[in-house]
């Protein structure tokens, strides 16, 4: 979802506003967007769509609603600035340079955003218009959206997006009217968007969902195997899948296996097919393949400078905490610890660890960058004890 989200910012009215994409899982049908461009989408609203043009329609709608700077009019018409600051404290609390403006906005705080402002009619309208028009703009079926939006009216667990986005099918449907169709076909469903889904699918009900896509029944009969630990199995499939297709999972998914059956070094030839240092989820699998055959250095290498270069999850996060322990660096173990536990909202759980990390590390800037994060994190629940 990062790289579709990333992609349809390029057609927005401001594509060099700062955005990040994550997903929350939770089987409701919801999506939301926070200051500083971060938006959050809960697996649910993506299983429950029927063609990637209609997650892209969701997407370009929050997308809208940060360039159009919806949630600050309204925090700011109705007094509710003061999740606007939490966000911003969050922000100091951990990024490298206190002052930097872009940084992480946790799915806690998008949370309390999302549970306090409801965004009005006309901030709706303007998503859907503009929306509408980026969806067209990327190449894919600009009808993703009125599509998508009308069948969340007969979805009991969309109830909290239909509150939060007042929903009016005419007015999606009037900006559709005045766009030109095309002469050509639109975008078809890629593979990432197609193997998400189906993983999600697998993971809910335990089986494969029936499809008529050869490469897509390969990669799940594979990932079938794999996650039975019928590592060979695995292999079999895995081998027919990059036959016919050699798209960013296929790779990933060879890598994990080749990992499993102990050959590091063809697992990671898999994951270096895609980019290391901007795609997290090669990046985290060819650490944990390091991890998993006891090379944990090779691992915080790569983990690190993805991290350096990136903000991760809090998995990647949780991940380089273990690869460093598995090395011996307590003290760095408890810096990468606590970044994961502010990701998932454990404000008071992560001064901890800060302070455990404090009395481990031997360098005074490292030092003095621990009692700047202290610091922030208390103002955070110092206000939200308020």
């Amino acid at each position: 979802m990062k790289k579709l989200g990333r992609e349809l910012v390029t057609y927005s009215r401001n594509p060099d506003k700062h955005f990040e994409f994550f997903f929350l899982t939770n089987s409701g049908i919801n999506a939301f967007a926070g200051p500083y461009g971060y938006i959050g989408v809960y697996t649910g609203m993506l299983l429950h769509s029927d063609s990637e043009s209609e997650l892209a329609g969701v997407l370009c709608h929050e997308i809208s609603h940060v360039t159009q700077n919806h949630l600050v009019r309204f925090s700011e018409k109705s007094h509710k600035q003061s999740y606007l600051m939490w966000a911003g404290v969050l922000v100091s609390a951990l990024t490298k340079d206190r002052q930097a403006s872009n940084a992480i906005f946790t799915s806690t705080i998008a949370g309390t955003l999302q549970q306090n402002i409801n965004f009005t009619r006309k901030h709706e309208w303007e998503a859907d218009r503009i929306g509408t028009m980026m969806l067209n703009r990327s190449g894919f079926d600009p009808r993703g959206m009125v599509n998508f939006f009308k069948k969340l009216k007969n979805q009991p667990n969309a109830r909290e997006f239909l509150r939060t986005h007042p929903l009016s099918i005419n007015r999606i449907s009037d900006s559709l009217q005045r766009l030109k169709h095309r002469s050509g076909g639109y975008r078809k469903d890629s593979f990432e968007y197609e193997t998400i889904k189906a993983k999600l699918y697998y993971q809910r009900y335990k089986r494969i969902k029936r499809n008529k896509n050869q490469a897509l029944s390969n990669y799940m009969q594979a990932y079938q195997a794999f996650d039975k630990q019928q590592y060979q199995s695995a292999k079999q499939h895995i081998e027919k899948l990059l036959s016919i297709n050699n798209a960013k999972p296929s790779h990933i998914l060879a890598g994990r296996i080749y990992a499993k059956l102990g050959d590091v070094d063809k697992a990671q030839n898999y994951f270096k097919k895609n980019d290391l240092i901007q795609d997290e989820a090669s990046a985290y699998y060819a650490a944990k393949a390091y991890l998993d055959n006891r090379k944990a250095r090779l691992g915080v290498s790569v983990l690190k400078s993805f991290l350096q270069a990136n903000q991760g999850s809090y998995e990647s996060y949780k991940l380089l905490a273990l690869l460093y322990l598995k090395q011996g660096d307590i003290g760095r173990s408890h810096i990468q610890k606590a970044k994961s536990l502010v990701m998932q909202g454990k404000l008071k759980q992560a001064v901890g660890h800060y302070e455990r990390a404090k009395t481990l590390v031997n360098s005074q800037d490292l030092y003095d960058v621990i009692n700047a994060k202290i610091d922030s994190l208390q103002e955070i629940i110092n206000l939200e004890s308020k």
